[in-house]
């Protein structure tokens, strides 16, 4: 697969993959694909990490002004191509 078509498929799919709610047959072509393609295996442990990471992290508020700065940000960026 291509990168397009890869990123694409990846992100299709990573979550019902993740959550268990693909299909086995849909699970076996997504693992086939993981063991061929060394960027999206790349992408789904990093994925992997992250999610573990964040289950690690305790729940704060945070600081208004953090929060209308960051959503100010957002916002700023929107539509706009990187």
């Amino acid at each position: 697969m291509s990168d397009v078509t890869c990123k694409k498929f990846i992100l299709d799919l990573l979550v019902d993959y993740e959550d268990g709610t693909m299909p086995a047959e849909e699970r076996a072509l997504f693992q086939q694909h993981m063991e061929l393609c060394p960027p999206c295996l790349r992408f789904l442990t990093s994925y992997q990490a992250t999610g573990k990471t964040l289950k690690l992290l305790k729940p704060e508020e945070i600081p208004p002004d953090l929060a209308r700065s960051v959503l100010a940000f957002v916002r700023s960026r929107a539509g706009k191509k990187t």
